[in-house]
């Protein structure tokens, strides 16, 4: 039984777990980035962080400015990395609140440079260097002009490089081999041109668990603090606990004949005497309709089926043969009933998509409801 009809749970005592668990896999000198962007990818970023912090992150790293300014509001003081970088007139707020920045371009780091000079303080920055994942970042052969070019800006702390790995998830690691030889590489270069670049830093989740010579001086787990594995196929060497659930309370429970249409479209029609539940939990609580008669649900600790098309606020699902289903009875959508298990991995499959935007939307989309804190 559960007191809303929506009830979306965050469990802060998995995530300290899936933390320790992590820093595990690390050499104890090797600091720690815990990702918290995108709202910590739907879990909250003031509870995910306050409990990171607690249990020992080294760093956070967010998005954006606003997000780096809310930690800094909520008296957390750790160094925060805003990892895609600033606008120039975003430099004074950020030198103010002592956050770093992801830097890429020269008109935002003379920005940061003159807001550090009036404020009689350094500004940190990462260098974003672009090895291969074609988004944010310097290419790699305007590493060393750029810093060049930085080096004259008395105002500004060069903390190290910072690139990003596009598929270190996959099994076959000859791109990411290639992605960090290239990013090695220019790190030795700029240390022999007398830069120091005490905290470079390469390795995703992935990266953490499979390639230790991508650790360097920092490594920034994202998805694997939240109890995904960065790929479904392949297992962790340890164990992570969901932090997410996503739980409603049955609405009504019908008998429908045979030759009974379900939802919009009349896309699913009941071949026999059905028992049909219908629950309060749709896509505008984050839940895809891509799972239309493709997904399920947990009641009772079995798989119920959905029929017909996810609505916005309700989903129907087939409980034929379940012991007796009434209203109030618990529907898991996602997370564990009676040893049975629906994983973000799953959903995400049904929706063609992966388990980051299962969170986001989930945790976006529905009040959030705190354990352990």
């Amino acid at each position: 039984m559960i007191t809303t009809m929506v009830d979306l749970a965050v469990d802060l005592t998995a995530l300290e777990h899936n933390y320790r668990q992590l820093r595990r896999l690390c050499a104890p000198q090797v600091k720690m980035l815990a990702v918290v962007k995108a709202d910590a990818y739907g879990h909250g970023l003031l509870p995910v962080a306050r409990k990171l912090a607690a249990a020992g992150a080294d760093y956070l790293g967010v998005g954006s400015l606003e997000e780096g300014l809310m930690l800094r509001r909520a008296k957390i003081s750790l160094p925060v990395l805003l990892l895609l970088g600033i606008l120039p007139e975003e430099a004074e707020p950020a030198v103010a609140t002592d956050l770093e920045v992801s830097l890429f371009r020269l008109d935002v780091a003379r920005a940061l440079a003159a807001a550090a000079q009036n404020q009689g303080k350094k500004a940190r920055v990462h260098l974003k260097v672009d090895t291969g994942m074609g988004r944010l970042g310097v290419l790699p052969q305007e590493v060393l002009p750029f810093l060049l070019s930085l080096k004259k800006m008395r105002h500004l702390k060069v903390m190290g490089l910072i690139s990003h790995l596009a598929v270190a998830d996959q099994a076959d690691k000859t791109y990411t081999h290639k992605q960090l030889q290239e990013f090695t590489a220019l790190l030795a270069a700029a240390r022999a041109e007398g830069f120091k670049l005490p905290l470079s830093h390469i390795a995703n989740s992935a990266a953490l668990w499979e390639l230790p010579e991508a650790h360097l001086g920092l490594v920034r787990p994202g998805l694997m603090l939240y109890g995904s594995p960065p790929s479904p196929d392949r297992p962790p060497p340890v164990e992570l606990q969901p932090v997410m659930s996503l739980a409603a309370q049955v609405l009504q429970v019908k008998h429908l004949p045979p030759g009974s249409s379900i939802s919009y479209g009349c896309t699913y029609t009941t071949p026999d005497w059905c028992d049909l539940a219908v629950l309060p939990v749709g896509y505008c609580n984050g839940y895809s309709r891509l799972g239309s008669n493709r997904g399920a649900v947990l009641i009772h600790g079995r798989r119920a089926p959905i029929r017909g098309r996810v609505c916005m606020n309700l989903t129907m699902v087939d409980v034929t043969g379940f012991p007796e289903v009434k209203a109030g009875d618990r529907a898991v959508f996602l997370g564990r009933d009676q040893g049975e298990v629906l994983a973000a991995e799953e959903l995400a499959g049904w929706a063609q998509t992966i388990s980051y935007e299962i969170y986001c939307a989930l945790g976006t989309a529905n009040l959030r409801r705190y354990t352990g804190v």
